[in-house]
């Protein structure tokens, strides 16, 4: 008689295979929230990491900070927070700026990559590599050990990557002549820049290069020297140069005084509203400049005038002795005059024998001594700063 065949009860066996698996997977996943405990996590922040990808929960327990989830939870996010934390230590930026920036970056973090514009390049200087400059860097497919040489130079701009590249010129050369022929008022040029740091010394603001219309100097204080009709105001360390010429020019005979120093971007604008009512457009804007492109609301610059001219000796400063002196000898002290004769189509200013510009003694005794305005420096030396192009 034929055995009868046992019947086989897979169902069953499914479920003793399946037991060890999940009993792993859930020493796993307990080991890994203990893991998180020990580095700090809460039990709210612990449920949000331990939905994460594998990946994802590893690279935060690797990491060597703490996140606080419940901090970017506060808005809507795609959930990349060791980004988040590694982005925010670099910037210090609002959450929303932070969440904004990063979940814009993720979507192009492997195109970034293949370039070679990590995380830690970008994170670091996101002010200049704005996301819509990361589809500028994609776009031109410019990879970094390309591109660095020339997004070092103070004043790059992204948008100009390629045509650096396709120059030819050195980096300092290739930023400066592709993205800054305005520094030379004689050449046409459309564009238009912001200056990000207006405190520094050696900044060029002029038409096409302003400074905010909010921008206020933080350390401007009285100059203490006389005046034609009302206090004068500079940057601490323009008026203690200033004073110290008056004092020195004193000894020897010569007494300066201040005509006009700082004006504010709304001083500056009813100045150029009147100029340009008395006079026609081309002439007015040669003798004016425009609110937020003045010198004068940098808080570096001075209009002089002296005693002779305020007793009625001379009838303007720049035919006194005492302008003689000042000329000769404002390079000691770190001023330059800034529109002198035969210079006003680079400068684009007509000559202004009153004007003079503090810029600091090393780069004024190099100016002076080279018979340069501060456009030769510039385009010499490059930018100390970056600058936004509006």
């Amino acid at each position: 008689m034929a055995k009868k065949k046992r019947k086989v009860n897979t169902k069953r066996i499914a479920i003793v295979v399946m037991i060890p698996v999940i009993c792993i997977a859930l020493l796993i996943a307990n080991f890994t929230s203990i893991r998180l405990s020990i580095k700090g996590y809460h039990k709210e922040d612990k449920k949000v990491v331990l939905k994460l990808e594998k990946e994802d929960i590893k690279d935060i327990l690797d990491y060597d900070q703490i996140i606080d989830i419940s901090k970017w939870d506060k808005v809507k996010n795609d959930a990349h927070y060791l980004l988040y934390d590694e982005y925010y230590r670099a910037s210090k930026k609002s959450v929303k700026k932070v969440v904004y920036y990063i979940d814009s970056y993720y979507e192009r973090m492997e195109d970034l990559n293949y370039l070679g514009y990590t995380s830690d390049i970008l994170f670091k200087n996101s002010d200049i590599y704005t996301i819509s400059n990361l589809d500028t860097l994609i776009s031109a497919n410019v990879p970094y050990k390309k591109a660095k040489k020339y997004l070092s130079i103070k004043g790059a701009q992204i948008t100009d990557i390629k045509e650096y590249v396709a120059s030819g010129l050195s980096p300092l050369k290739a930023v400066l002549q592709v993205s800054y022929p305005g520094i030379d008022s004689s050449k046409k040029d459309s564009r238009s820049y912001t200056i990000e740091n207006p405190e520094d010394t050696l900044i060029l603001i002029k038409n096409g290069f302003s400074v905010p219309s909010d921008y206020v100097p933080k350390d401007l204080r009285d100059v203490n020297i006389p005046y034609e009709t009302e206090v004068g105001q500079m940057r601490d360390e323009a008026a203690s140069a200033l004073e110290k010429m008056y004092k020195d020019g004193l000894k020897q005979g010569y007494s300066i005084a201040v005509k006009s120093s700082y004006r504010s971007y709304e001083t500056q604008l009813a100045v150029y509203n009147e100029y340009f009512a008395m006079y026609d457009a081309a002439y007015a804007a040669s003798l004016v400049s425009i609110p937020g492109s003045s010198e004068h609301q940098c808080g570096l610059s001075v209009d002089l005038t002296s005693q002779s001219v305020l007793d009625g000796t001379y009838g303007t400063f720049g035919e006194t002795p005492d302008y003689d002196w000042v000329e000769q000898n404002a390079y000691k002290y770190g001023f330059i005059l800034r529109f002198p004769e035969n210079a006003g189509d680079r400068t684009g200013a007509t000559n202004e024998p009153w004007h003079f510009r503090y810029v600091g003694k090393e780069a004024a005794k190099e100016i002076y001594d080279k018979g340069w305005i501060l456009e030769d420096y510039i385009e010499h030396h490059g930018f100390t700063y970056n600058l936004r192009l509006n």
